[in-house]
């Protein structure tokens, strides 16, 4: 979820944070607000449905007040741990635990004030030393994930990592908008630092402007092949009007369901069930298994799998063809046992073999 303000704030709502008193340094007007407080509801009523969610907070900007040029004014450091800090309370407060936070989504990105910050990687190391320090004082463990940007950059969390003393950071973030995103970027780090989780946390929707049928799988196979433990679509809910974004931000960004505002009705879309064929049979803590036998042609089509050893012990197998005719697929298992299966062209199939 965002904290605060984001580009998918509607205009009606208006710029906010949790605290728009200017100067408020001790943040005695830190308040949820009305949207804040719908959140929260919304987050609760998630969590009531499905008990294994790990739920992960962004901030998209802090009060403009505590910016300078775009920057996070020094002099407020402190302040923008406890902003932080109380943000997390208030959420506890209120029957909501947040289980890891990233410090600034992304950090490299400088736009509208009301929803954008920059943060060089040396501000990052430091903010997350002091976020960490902040936290353990008051007994929250919810964890820090580094970065919450592109895949071209891993200069950024590498050096966050490496200034931050051990157990600061617990996991590296990653979205999709380098320029020919390569996901074998996650791959090369994991070489680095086989110890560090990584997630891919951000990759938008635009069903309403060109959005193809393999976009959404496309970015969830490319990240779990490259030691990625989790993917998050952006966003969970849409219009059907495209009329929620705010100004300057992502007006053209659809949900994987979009409603209808004025009827007060919804629709699940072609995301929601492809993003189905990963979320509803892989459980929590499942185990990805190597497949080979993958590959893309020039023109983009191709077969791509992508398998997990579920703590149940079922195998899953997700098997995306991006060719157009139907094929046969060949599954071999280390064990010896061997399937063969017809996937139909141009679809996404999921096989669960029984413990």
């Amino acid at each position: 979820h965002t904290v605060g303000q984001s580009d998918l704030t509607p205009a009606s709502i208006g710029p906010w944070s949790y605290d728009e008193t200017r100067g408020d340094t001790s943040l005695k007007d830190f308040s949820l607000q009305a949207p804040g407080e719908a959140m929260v509801s919304w987050l609760k009523r998630m969590q009531e449905v499905g008990q294994d969610i790990t739920l992960l907070g962004s901030i998209w900007s802090i009060p403009t007040w505590m910016k300078q040029n775009q920057n996070l004014r020094w002099e407020y450091r402190d302040t923008y741990t406890e902003y932080i800090l109380k943000y997390l309370q208030e959420f506890a407060a209120r029957g909501v635990v947040v289980d890891a936070l990233t410090l600034q989504n992304e950090p490299l990105h400088i736009g509208p004030p009301e929803w954008t910050m920059y943060m060089d990687s040396s501000y990052a190391a430091i903010l997350s030393n002091l976020t960490r320090t902040k936290l353990d004082q008051h007994g929250f463990d919810t964890k820090i994930w580094a970065y919450d940007h592109n895949t071209d950059k891993p200069e950024y969390p590498q050096y966050v990592l490496d200034n931050s003393p051990a157990g600061t950071v617990d996991a590296v973030a990653w979205h999709c908008y380098a320029s020919n995103v390569d996901w074998t970027a996650l791959s090369t780090f994991h070489q680095q630092n086989p110890d560090v989780t990584q997630y891919m946390t951000e990759c938008w929707l635009h069903l309403g402007t060109g959005e193809g049928f393999f976009d959404l799988p496309n970015f969830v196979v490319g990240p779990l092949q490259n030691w990625a433990s989790g993917v998050l679509a952006w966003i969970l809910g849409g219009s059907v009007d495209y009329d929620v974004g705010y100004p300057g931000g992502c007006g053209q960004c659809s949900g994987i369901i979009q409603v209808n505002r004025t009827a007060g009705t919804y629709e699940k879309t072609q995301d929601f069930y492809t993003l189905g064929q990963f979320s509803k049979f892989v459980e929590k803590h499942a185990v990805r298994v190597a497949t080979d036998g993958n590959y893309d042609y020039p023109d983009g089509t191709g077969v791509q799998t992508v398998a997990f050893r579920n703590p149940s012990g079922s195998m899953v197998v997700v098997i995306v063809n991006k060719i157009v005719t139907a094929l046969k697929v060949n599954l071999e298992l280390e064990s010896g046992e061997g399937y063969t299966v017809s996937v139909d062209g141009s679809s996404v199939t999921t096989l669960v073999l029984a413990s």
